[in-house]
């Protein structure tokens, strides 16, 4: 990171945070149901740490996520912003993706695990938005799934995250972000007078916690502090695991103090007989 990345960043994450405020695509109605799919041991770590994991965009498999389209390139002016600084800027950013769907998913469940044993976390978005109890401001949206060839994304460097290519539609993203720099004034400074703090002390945390925010706790992503308890409504073990792997998550949600009436045994492959 460097002093010159961390001031353009912070340029940009101003703008995109003016854009996120008023624009509707980033507005996400009628509270939809959404899933996480992950592995046993990323599942160890939110029941250990009571964080999710956020990524930073260099994770991600599509070369062309967080790029311009082709539109972009030929038909207006980008600001002269290269691929390279795009991918740059955006290490300053960290992604936790969910999939909206009344229903799980085998799609899902293939693309996240390839057959190995995980679960999936069952909520809703508003349950999942309000479980995470930290200073990032949390930026969410559905992913815009366009033609790269024939659409545009967005002049600003952190919004063209929240597009992706019609070729990955069958994804149903939501997406929420957090970046560096971004600290949700308003929730810390209602914190800080619920615990007493005095107001002429509020100014200098929040000034250390915008610094501190650019220390990610993992150099491929960080940790975002949430309630477990608002944030999962129930946990389905994959189709493919044998009993042990359901009594092993029975037993890591009662260690934590939640009811193991909240498993589900996907039953997604199972023959009707008859």
């Amino acid at each position: 990171m460097t002093i010159t990345d961390k001031h353009r960043a912070y340029g940009e994450a101003m703008n995109f945070e003016s854009v996120y405020d008023y624009s509707e695509q980033y507005k996400v109605n009628d509270n939809p149901t959404v899933w996480k799919y992950m592995s046993m041991e990323k599942f160890k770590s939110l029941i250990d740490e009571k964080a999710l994991y956020f990524s930073k965009p260099s994770g991600f498999f599509d070369p062309l996520e967080g790029s311009y389209s082709y539109w972009d390139i030929k038909q207006r002016d980008t600001g002269g912003n290269t691929r390279d600084y795009m991918k740059r800027i955006q290490e300053f950013s960290a992604i936790s993706c969910w999939h909206i769907n009344d229903h799980e998913s085998a799609a899902m469940w293939d693309l996240y695990l390839g057959g190995g044993d995980g679960i999936a976390i069952k909520t809703t978005y508003k349950d999942l938005y309000n479980s995470i109890h930290d200073p990032y401001i949390i930026f969410s949206g559905k992913l815009q799934y366009i033609d790269f060839n024939k659409d545009m994304t967005s002049e600003n460097v952190f919004d063209t995250l929240f597009y992706k290519r019609k070729s990955f539609s069958f994804e149903n993203e939501l997406r929420l972000m957090i970046i560096a720099s971004r600290i949700d004034h308003k929730n810390l400074e209602k914190q800080f007078e619920n615990e007493g703090i005095p107001s002429q002390d509020w100014d200098g945390i929040i000034d250390d916690l915008e610094e501190k925010s650019y220390e990610f706790s993992h150099p491929n992503g960080n940790l975002v502090s949430c309630d477990l308890n608002n944030l999962i409504h129930s946990i389905y073990v994959s189709p493919k695991s044998p009993p042990e792997v359901v009594d092993k998550v029975k037993s890591m949600v009662k260690e934590i103090g939640m009811s193991s009436e909240i498993i589900v045994k996907s039953n997604l492959y199972e023959d009707y007989i008859y």
